[in-house]
């Protein structure tokens, strides 16, 4: 199947989550420290869909692409994420095109930029 969607979409395209730069707000003599997570599009495909479901979970959350400019996750957009915490995940995207792909066991960190990519045969590709 068109080499198992190219490996879905070259394994997620390293999905990169984690930390942005804090941004950091002195208020007096009060510091406050922000962090955001975000999703670093590397599939080379626009995302329409980013859902995350707690690991054994199959509730998953809001769309995350929502949170973007355009309602999409442009390729090598940085996409803010809301209501996530780190964890381990199950991740499902699917591209303009109607493809979607979903990912077990994806570890979100909090503690700064990383990524990680799995074999193909541990995707789950379908067409819509």
């Amino acid at each position: 199947m068109q080499k198992l969607m190219i490996a879905c979409f070259l394994c997620l395209g390293l999905l990169c989550l984690g930390l942005a730069a804090p941004a950091f707000a002195d208020d007096d003599d009060k510091v406050e420290v922000k962090s955001k997570m975000k999703f670093w599009n590397l599939t080379g495909e626009d995302l329409t869909e980013l859902y995350l479901a707690p690991e054994g979970s199959d509730k998953f959350g809001e769309n995350q692409t929502k949170n973007g400019d355009n309602n999409q996750a442009d390729a090598d957009e940085r996409l803010p994420l809301t209501e996530v915490k780190a964890g381990v995940y199950t991740v499902k995207i699917k591209d303009k095109n109607g493809r979607t792909c979903l990912v077990k066991g994806v570890e979100v960190r909090d503690t700064g930029p990383y990524s990680f990519s799995r074999p193909a045969g541990t995707l789950s590709v379908s067409l819509l």
